[in-house]
């Protein structure tokens, strides 16, 4: 029986949530670093989570259709205690030679798991809280990602610089772990697990094939939709994902600390960006929308002219951080208004699928821009690549506009 309002079950979910987010925050932030301090290089960074990314969008559609499928309270379980083994395993290999190969393979194991969870988790909160509870759900596990996202940088940049790596890495393991006994405290109703006579791989594929149909055939808006999603991934993700560690850590020859207050900064944004997306309920239309696409562009142009002008380090850094922050405020508002139209028009009985594939083909967007922008920041002037980044989103906001004026938001 589910529980009325938030429940134990609620809030086993949610404070497990709270310690994998602020352990995947602070392993982030040291991964990045680290591989920045040994290689010194942006294109092998990009190279780095590119792959890591990578494998994780092509699991991920099998994840929303193991949630839809498989009993969800044990593959949360398994896929923790999978986080924590493969981070602590990871620790006797990053003191040598092939340090920088064994965090690599790292991202990459990390990123396949966590894009197998998301759809898990995101599929079990309606089964967690009563039906009337669900946005106030939605809303605190939003809360908690952006605060986890805020605080963990700033942790991760203070430990990483008085520890090192491998004391970071032993945090993030125990994390780990710790959600997993907390998860398999949660009882959930168990689903009918249904699969194609062909087995799991035709189950996972007559799945698809319908998501695919139903974009194609009955949804061409949604389908054009996530394309401009996809687009602004490849740019936003791309340039901030790069260009953050990078620009600070080399570039400018800041401490971890300053990428870490960086990073708090930018969840602060995100969660004020997540309370302007509830203030403009009601009073946005899908052109409105497409400016949230331009005003994001915009961000970027006061970073690449101090750039290109030489201005000192700490107003690069200033003028970096502001445009990185006002880019997050306006991606969170879109990625709502976004996120409300396709649960809108999609069935329930395929949610979890086409959110998943959706999850992966804006993801997709993300690797792709990480392999460009690692390549042009080592060939090119920042500020220009700052520039040109932004002239390009000012564009897909101006092109969007026709598509998006016929989505109802």
């Amino acid at each position: 029986m589910k529980k009325k309002g938030f429940g134990a079950n609620f809030t086993l979910l949610a404070a497990g949530q709270g310690l994998s987010l602020l352990g995947n925050s602070v392993l982030d932030l040291a991964l990045s670093m680290y591989v920045v301090e040994r290689t010194g290089s942006a294109s092998v960074y990009g190279a780095l989570l590119a792959a890591a990314m990578l494998p994780g969008i092509l699991l991920a559609p099998l994840g929303g259709v193991l949630a839809d499928r498989a009993d969800r309270r044990r593959l949360m379980v398994w896929l923790d205690l999978l986080n924590g083994g493969v981070v602590l395993l990871t620790l006797p290999f990053l003191q040598g030679a092939g340090g920088v190969a064994a965090a690599g393979v790292l991202m990459i194991l990390l990123g396949i798991l966590g894009a197998m969870e998301t759809p898990v988790v995101q599929a079990s909160l309606p089964q967690a809280v009563e039906a009337g509870s669900l946005e106030r759900a939605n809303a605190v596990v939003l809360q908690i990602s952006m605060l986890s996202a805020m605080v963990g940088p700033a942790l991760g940049g203070i430990l990483f610089r008085v520890f090192g790596v491998a004391p970071l890495l032993l945090l993030c393991g125990v994390c780990f772990w710790i959600t997993a006994m907390l998860e398999r405290l949660i009882r959930l109703e168990p689903l009918e697990q249904v699969l194609a006579s062909g087995g799991l791989l035709q189950t996972v594929f007559d799945d698809l094939s319908e998501s695919g149909r139903f974009l194609r055939r009955e949804q061409p808006a949604l389908l054009s939709l996530v394309g401009f999603t996809v687009a602004m991934a490849l740019l936003c993700n791309g340039v901030a994902g790069v260009s953050a560690p990078f620009l600070i850590s080399t570039r400018l020859g800041l401490s971890a600390d300053w990428y870490g207050a960086a990073g708090s900064a930018l969840g602060a944004f995100g969660i004020a960006g997540s309370l302007a997306a509830g203030l403009l309920v009601g009073r946005m239309g899908g052109s409105r929308l497409a400016w949230v696409l331009v005003m994001m562009g915009g961000c970027l142009l006061p970073a690449g002219t101090m750039f290109l002008a030489g201005g000192g380090t700490m107003a690069c850094y200033g003028t970096l951080v502001a445009a990185f922050c006002g880019m997050q405020l306006c991606a969170v508002v879109f990625s709502v208004f976004a996120r409300s139209v396709v649960q809108r028009r999609v069935p329930g009985r395929m949610m979890g699928k086409l959110m998943a594939l959706a999850a992966a083909l804006e993801a997709c967007g993300q690797p792709v821009g990480q392999l460009i922008y690692g390549f042009l920041f080592d060939v090119c002037p920042a500020g220009w690549v700052l520039l040109i980044t932004g002239l390009l989103m000012v564009m897909l906001g101006i092109i969007s506009r026709g598509v998006l004026a016929t989505l109802k938001l």
